[in-house]
Formats: C-alpha cells, structure tokens, sequence
C-alpha cells in the first residue's frame, strides 16, 4: 500500500521516524515535506495527491493509498484539508478512532499532532489507520451524503 506523508517543521522528526518504520514494514512512502512548509500547505498537498490517486476518494479497496499529515496538534492541518472536496480527514489522537474513521469513515486521510500523542502512539494510530479496512455498506451512505454538501 502507498501511504502519501506530510509533515511540517514540528512534525518531521515524526514523521521520519514512522516513515523508516513503515518502509521496514513494506509500506510505499511518498513523502510531500518540504522545509519551511505550512501546516496548511503540507495538509492540501497530501489530500490533493491522495485525491489524484484514489480517484476523488472513491477507492476505498485496501490497497488504495492514504494520506498522513503530522504537525505539532493535528486539528489545524485537519481542519485545512477537510475544505477540499471529496477529502474525509479526521484528526486522530488514539488507535481506536484511527481504526474506526477509517472503517466507518473511509477517511482518506489522517492527522496527528506531536504535542498530543509521543511518538509510539503515534506510530500505532497510524498503522490501526493503515490496517483497518473500509466497512462500506451503510456507511458509503454517509460519506455520499457528506460529499454532496461539498
């Protein structure tokens, strides 16, 4: 699977640290950082990239790639991606909520900050996400709804 990583200035250690874990695991990183990037700017570049490569979202197979931003609290980048059409983000801080919006919610993204979940969380919320298939069903209901609001 192809996870597409962002992070800025207080997330890229991180982000480095799960990026080399998740590379021994496997994973296909596409990491989108650059130095001195925004919040903003790292979350809409990881939700436009994985937008372009699940077809607007609509691949929610588990093999279709998803999106991680890591910045110091995880709801502003949250907050910045969700403005994008099609993009269902959610701002995760335990494995849990990371495993169930992506079952629930086909999340197409997740954000996490640092200053909220140390590091070993932060590496099992992201691989609870990572792990977890989309349930669909009932649930693809919901997320039409949602995005016809947009």
């Amino acid at each position: 699977m192809k996870v597409i990583i962002g992070a800025d200035k207080d997330g890229v250690q991180a982000k480095d640290e799960l990026v080399r874990d998740l590379r021994e695991e496997g994973y296909e990183i596409l990491d989108l950082s650059k130095e001195g990037q925004d919040f903003v700017d790292v979350a809409i570049a990881v939700a436009k990239e994985t937008l372009k490569e699940t077809n607007n979202g609509e691949d929610k197979s588990a093999t279709a790639p998803r999106g991680i931003v890591i910045d110091r609290w995880g709801t502003d980048a949250f907050m910045a991606a969700n403005k994008l059409k099609y993009v269902i983000a959610a701002n995760v801080s335990d494995e849990h909520s990371a495993r169930m919006t992506r079952r629930h919610n086909g999340a197409l993204l997740i954000t996490l900050g640092t200053a909220v979940v140390g590091p070993e969380l932060l590496k099992s919320c992201a691989k609870a996400y990572l792990e977890a298939p989309f349930d669909g069903g009932r649930h693809m209901v919901r997320i039409d709804m949602v995005n016809k609001m947009a």
